[in-house]
């Protein structure tokens, strides 16, 4: 028999989830020589489900990103994550906690530019994955 999560305990687990996530990217970033701060944005994933989430500033040099938690509950996944420039929200990361691991969607080198982001394979969450799109977003902003 399963049992049914209340709305607080799917925002615990999910929280929890990011935090995991956030610690991780944190210590990838600030090893890359990245400054990184801790934030708490509200995510608002329906009129009456408004609830406060953790979230990370990324700084190098003049270069910002934030990584920003979007849903506890996508299509296909167990949450989402996006990582963009700021402040123009361009060249954008999606992460996607999918079969217990976060995954990457991100539009690297090499790829067919007519290509639709989400046709191409996921990659595991890692520090080199990171790395890698960290490098290629600044190339891009460049």
């Amino acid at each position: 028999m399963s049992t049914v999560q209340s709305p607080e305990q799917i925002h615990a687990e999910w929280i929890d989830r990011l935090n995991r996530l956030i610690d991780d990217v944190k210590a990838w970033a600030e090893e890359l020589d990245w400054s990184t701060r801790r934030i708490e944005i509200t995510l608002d994933e329906s009129p009456k489900d408004k609830y406060k989430v953790p979230a990370l500033l990324l700084q190098q040099e003049a270069l910002k990103m934030l990584l920003e938690p979007i849903g506890s509950s996508t299509p296909g996944s167990e949450g989402r994550v996006d990582l963009y420039l700021m402040p123009v929200f361009d060249d954008i990361a999606t992460m996607c906690y999918v079969d217990g691991v976060w995954q990457v969607y991100y539009m690297f080198p090499g790829l067919l530019p007519d290509k639709e982001l989400h046709d191409e394979p996921m990659k595991l969450l890692s520090r080199e994955t990171l790395q890698e799109v960290l490098q290629e977003m600044k190339k891009n902003a460049g």
